[in-house]
């Protein structure tokens, strides 16, 4: 019984460990891959894949912990990744109760849609809300084109992490 809940707290570290290698990454290599104010994120489908795949109220714990952990590496005010984060999980559980298993283009869409969520949230809290139009909106759609293929390498990084195999150095004998 009480193997669950761990599961559920290593997941969620993992997530938040990850999301630190993506802010790392997109920091430190952001300036190739940005195109004005349009830079590729890797956040927002981490949290609109995590949330896919993770129910209240455990996967709330690792939104609010990247959202913390966003706020550390901006000049963003206090509060507002874990809102706009916060924002982004809730909507998709919300979702979720509606569509069983979305497919590639409804999860496409629904990270566009949540895309101008969280770009909203942090723009108008930032004061700059004038950067919402082309900008944010630019970011949303290009946050949903590529959300597929970062679906694709967190289910991969995922399953590497979390295989049994890995973890016990269990080798699988094939019977004769």
């Amino acid at each position: 019984m009480n193997s669950k809940p761990v599961s559920a707290y290593k997941k969620a570290l993992v997530v938040i460990f990850f999301g630190y290698i993506l802010l790392l990454f997109e920091t430190a290599m952001g300036f190739p891959f940005q195109f004005g104010q349009i830079r590729l994120d890797g956040l927002v489908p981490l949290v609109a894949w995590y949330g896919l795949q993770h129910p209240l109220p455990g996967g709330i714990l690792a939104v609010l912990g990247l959202g913390i952990l966003s706020e550390q590496m901006s000049a963003v005010p206090d509060g507002l990744y874990a809102l706009a984060y916060a924002g982004e999980y809730l909507m998709i559980r919300y979702i979720l109760n509606h569509i069983v298993s979305p497919a590639a283009w409804q999860q496409m869409m629904l990270v566009s849609f949540l895309s101008i969520e969280v770009v909203a949230v942090l723009l108008i809290g930032s004061g700059a809300a004038e950067l919402l139009w082309p900008w944010g909106f630019a970011q949303a759609l290009l946050n949903g084109i590529i959300a597929p293929f970062w679906f694709f390498v967190f289910d991969k990084a995922n399953s590497v992490i979390f295989s049994e195999d890995m973890w016990l150095g269990v080798k699988k004998q094939s019977e004769v």
